[in-house]
C-alpha cells in the first residue's frame, strides 16, 4: 500500500464528510421521517392490527388428572423430609484454611 493511493482515499472520504456537513439539516429531517414512518409501521402493525384481530378461542376441557396430582405431592413430601433430616447435619465450611492443629 503506497501513500498515494491512502492519500486518494483520504480524499474522497474527506468529500464525502464535506457533502454530509453542507447538508446536514436535509439528512437530519431525512432519518426524522424514516423514524416516523418506522414507529408508524410498527405501531400499525402490534398495536392497530392486534386490536382488530379476533382472539383465537381455544375450546379444550381441562381434566383434572389425580394420580398425577397425588405423584407431585409424594415427590413434595419426599423432599420434605430429605430436607428436615438434614438440618441436624454439622458441615465443614469448604473455604476455611485449614491449619493444623497442634497438641
Amino acid at each position: 500500500m503506497n501513500i498515494e493511493s491512502l492519500i486518494e482515499r483520504v480524499k474522497k472520504i474527506k468529500g464525502l464528510f464535506w457533502f454530509l456537513g453542507v447538508h446536514v439539516i436535509a439528512f437530519i429531517l431525512f432519518f426524522i421521517i424514516l423514524d416516523i414512518l418506522s414507529g408508524g409501521f410498527i405501531l400499525y402493525k402490534y398495536v392497530i392490527l392486534a386490536q382488530q384481530k379476533e382472539p383465537e378461542v381455544i375450546n379444550k376441557t381441562f381434566k383434572f388428572e389425580d394420580k398425577a396430582y397425588q405423584d407431585i405431592l409424594l415427590k413434595l413430601q419426599t423432599r420434605g423430609e430429605k430436607f428436615e433430616s438434614s438440618s441436624g447435619a454439622n458441615y465443614q465450611n469448604p473455604f476455611q484454611i485449614k491449619t493444623p492443629v497442634s497438641e
